[in-house]
């Protein structure tokens, strides 16, 4: 991307000309965090800056597999827990949004999917089939008829069930938060090289440009650490869980969006798949236990652990001539005992550093509330950034 023209003061900066512009946040990171708080911001008044050193959502908002779910994955033991119940509103919340109802409008935003599915061979559900019954549930979890099934469960003979779940189409979803904002967005790497911390925030340097910040925003995922370790914060301590995802291109041209719970004894689907493409380009996306025990395997281990999973799991359709490879990802985290998963989005503000992590994709919506009540007013005092288009790369789906 091209450095863009903006109003500035003048300054010095290791005797070289440089341009400074004053800003009330500028973000780092441009995953979902970043680029929801970029389109929520602005919205608020607030100046704002994102910089991302790579293409928007490569890392881990992509791992996503773009679900916005309510957390029953996560209540597989039978129990509605923490995780289940802090990320049980969002599917309601991101189609308010959908319906442009909601601070962030992403009306007419495409879903890949406008349910999920959870399914399971008959007699492997045990008490799980009266759990999903309960009131407790009503309105989050239905069990389908039969003749109620989607075309993909053709052939299948247990049991079937419909979520308030749903998929959206994740490139499609940070194009459209950074639509009109392309000219606050640049393809910049923040690090020791370029930032430093002042009295009263945070100076930025990126090429001419000397951007002079009131609050630092990380939503860096795994570089949150050494941006962290750059400003020493002590304070803030971060985790990291892997997952090895499996992607497969299945020949037979079948798309999936589901939970398989088959003979599950956790609080984790054996297989969470999603789909993307059609015909020749379908992949399937496979995760759930496979993804998180996977990293404990070697790629090879872990293709022929996929192959045997599908088999056993969807034996009614045909795998012969699938191709499989792997992904794996570092889910960035704040620091848990015993290196759990976080419920909740995170936010934590030390002086005008705020660091954040959404921890799902779906809590993204709680991640700009929990912003929003940790900063200050906008300066209504600096004049909006002028507009000026450019190219914002947007990662895409890894095969």
């Amino acid at each position: 991307m091209n450095n863009i023209e903006l109003r500035r003061d003048r300054d010095q900066v290791d005797g070289l000309t440089q341009d400074q512009t004053d800003v009330d946040i500028a973000i780092v990171g441009g995953g979902i965090a970043g680029c929801w708080l970029l389109r929520l911001l602005s919205n608020k008044g607030y100046r704002v800056v994102l910089f991302e050193e790579r293409e928007l959502g490569c890392d881990q908002t992509l791992a996503s597999q773009g679900m916005i779910h309510g957390g029953l994955k996560y209540a597989l033991s039978g129990i509605l827990n923490g995780s289940s119940e802090a990320i049980a509103g969002m599917p309601a919340r991101w189609r308010s949004c959908i319906a442009g109802d909601d601070d962030i409008n992403l009306e007419g935003l495409p879903l890949l999917a406008d349910t999920y599915h959870m399914f399971a061979e008959r007699s492997t559900l045990g008490r799980l089939t009266t759990f999903f019954a309960s009131k407790a549930l009503r309105g989050r979890i239905d069990r389908l008829d039969p003749n109620q099934w989607p075309s993909e469960f053709a052939g299948f003979t247990g049991t079937v069930y419909d979520l308030n779940d749903f998929v959206v189409d994740v490139p499609a979803l940070l194009s459209r938060l950074v639509s009109g904002l392309e000219h606050c967005t640049y393809q910049q790497r923040v690090d020791a090289t370029n930032l430093v911390a002042t009295p009263d925030g945070y100076q930025i340097m990126t090429g001419k440009t000397t951007f002079k910040v009131s609050t630092l925003i990380s939503c860096a995922g795994s570089g949150s650490r050494e941006l962290i370790d750059t400003l020493a914060i002590d304070e803030l301590q971060t985790q990291s869980r892997p997952l090895k995802q499996v992607v497969v291109r299945p020949k037979h041209g079948v798309r999936m969006n589901a939970h398989c719970v088959t003979g599950v004894t956790g609080n984790e689907p054996r297989l969470t798949i999603t789909s993307y493409g059609e015909g020749a380009d379908l992949v399937w996306y496979v995760g759930g236990l496979l993804a998180t025990t996977g990293v404990q395997r070697s790629d090879a281990a872990q293709i022929e652990f996929a192959r045997r999973e599908l088999a056993q799991c969807i034996p009614w359709l045909d795998w012969r001539g699938a191709d499989y490879t792997t992904f794996q990802v570092d889910r960035a985290e704040p620091l848990q005992r015993g290196g759990v998963r976080p419920d909740e989005a995170y936010v934590a503000k030390i002086d005008n550093f705020v660091q954040c992590f959404p921890t799902k994709l779906t809590l993204a919506p709680d991640l700009g509330d929990q912003v929003l009540r940790a900063l200050p007013p906008a300066d209504q005092k600096l004049a909006a950034l002028p507009a000026h288009q450019q190219t914002v790369n947007v990662g895409t789906f890894r095969w």
